[in-house]
């Protein structure tokens, strides 16, 4: 298996649902992007040499891989919190990403999964390992890759085909999962308060006897009944539709694209608890959703998914996940499954911005225009103004833009628009000097937008006196 790309099959036993071919319109980029992030490889197959510039002019925030307990622990080590013990085999090909990711700038996520024999009582690389083994080899990770700080605890537990014990109709795979994301959340903040460990990692639900993510949600729960600690809820929205919030939600259980904010509010229900006079209101964090994966196939189907579009739907397709995950405040990061196409054949998965020769697919250049944090603007305005010097001499707006391209600042009270002004960067990390000139402002408080081409808004507040 390359480095960085999940093993699975994502669709099988997958609702069926009309295809939809509707472009999205275009809109202003939102207030607080959703990290980009990508499941790698660390290398390109067509080019050869590290993907990670590539990524880093993608706008990339994170890029995902695999860490496979029981292929890096064959044997159980003696001490086994010291990653530094001759039991370990750690894979250089992740050594260089790590470092890759640390030259560029860019985050690295690791997805901690499969056990060796020794830590499960011999049975196959599915199946549970005990809490504490695992607990330990994470706390070894976290020491060998202290840069990472994104910890994904295994990768589809509500699928039988990747984890055991799951039985049909019980809670006996989501509780034992519990046990081992509340081993696994001790271990990493022990290493360092500053990673992020993120549980749950279910994807849309299917058949054989598979759990739904509102199930298995309901469903894990630690012996004394509390769920287990998390920072962020890790789930695979895969379709066979369209990204739409709007549309209705899959009856079942199913959580797809479409049902994000549905499964948001879902998420915050058992996270937090009910308070305040009559409890009519939520007290407590409420976990983002990461998104691990979403991926859509162009051209034809495959063994692994059955669903396809265009290429040029694969890149509509893509424009309008980003912007369904922008759209959410609940929403952590969306990842894209993957870079590049599997070598063509009739049943080769297309689900790649890159065909295996190298071609670059439209969805490439949808990929590149979605915001990103990483080509967030640097924005530099006076906190507080004086009203007749603003409407003398209007308010100047600084802004260093990542990407060439159109920057919009706009001035807003109340939600509505007082005065804005664009301006042209014509190369990256171009310098701007915006200036607005209202005709009359009142005192109080403003609220100043600035857009800027593939990043983030970034959102100031201003005073006049």
């Amino acid at each position: 298996m390359l480095l960085g790309q999940p093993n699975k099959a994502i669709s099988r036993g997958l609702p069926a649902a009309a295809l939809c071919a509707a472009l999205l319109l275009g809109g202003a980029p939102p207030s607080q992007a959703a990290e980009k992030a990508i499941w790698g490889p660390a290398g390109t197959a067509a080019g050869g040499g590290s993907a990670f510039d590539l990524y880093r002019r993608l706008g990339v925030d994170t890029v995902q891989f695999q860490l496979n307990f029981a292929q890096t622990a064959p044997v159980e080590p003696g001490n086994p919190r010291s990653p530094d013990h001759p039991a370990y085999r750690w894979p250089a090909a992740l050594d260089q990403a790590v470092e890759e990711g640390r030259r560029t700038g860019i985050q690295i996520a690791l997805q901690v999964s499969r056990s060796p024999k020794w830590s499960n009582g011999g049975r196959p690389d599915i199946w549970r390992p005990r809490p504490q083994a695992f607990a330990d080899f994470l706390s070894a990770a976290a020491r060998r890759y202290p840069t990472v700080r994104r910890w994904m605890v295994w990768g589809e537990p509500n699928r039988v085909a990747v984890f055991r014990p799951n039985r049909k109709g019980t809670s006996i795979g989501p509780r034992a999962y519990a046990e081992l994301l509340e081993s696994s959340y001790v271990a990493l903040k022990k290493a360092s308060p500053r990673n992020i460990v993120i549980g749950g990692m279910t994807y849309t639900g299917g058949g054989g006897g598979e759990t739904k993510p509102r199930q298995w949600l309901d469903w894990m729960r630690l012996p004394n009944g509390r769920p287990p600690r998390l920072d962020w809820y890790g789930h695979n929205p895969f379709s066979t539709r369209f990204p739409d919030l709007r549309d209705r939600a899959f009856p079942g259980g199913y959580r797809d694209i479409g049902d994000l904010d549905l499964f948001s509010r879902e998420v915050a229900r058992v996270y937090t608890r009910r308070c305040g006079p009559g409890g009519r209101r939520r007290c407590g964090r409420r976990p983002k959703l990461w998104l691990s994966e979403y991926t859509i196939q162009s051209d034809h189907g495959s063994t692994d998914f059955n669903t396809f579009v265009s290429r040029e739907g694969q890149a509509q397709w893509l424009t309008a996940a980003y912007r369904a995950a922008n759209s959410l405040p609940s929403v952590a990061g969306l990842g894209w499954l993957g870079l590049e196409d599997a070598p063509e054949s009739n049943l080769s998965t297309n689900f790649g911005l890159i065909t295996a020769d190298g071609t670059r697919k439209p969805s490439f250049y949808a990929f590149r225009r979605a915001p990103s944090r990483a080509f967030r603007p640097a924005v530099r305005v006076r906190r507080s103004i004086g009203r007749r010097r603003a409407a003398k001499e209007g308010i100047s707006v600084r802004v260093m833009a990542r990407s060439a391209g159109r920057v919009t600042a706009v001035l807003q009270r109340h939600g509505q628009r007082i005065v804005g002004h664009s301006a042209t960067a014509g190369a990256s990390g171009a310098g701007l000097a915006l200036t607005l000139r209202p005709v009359r402002l009142a005192h109080g408080d403003y609220v100043l937008t600035v857009d800027a081409p593939r990043g983030e808004r970034v959102v100031r507040r201003l005073t006049v006196r």
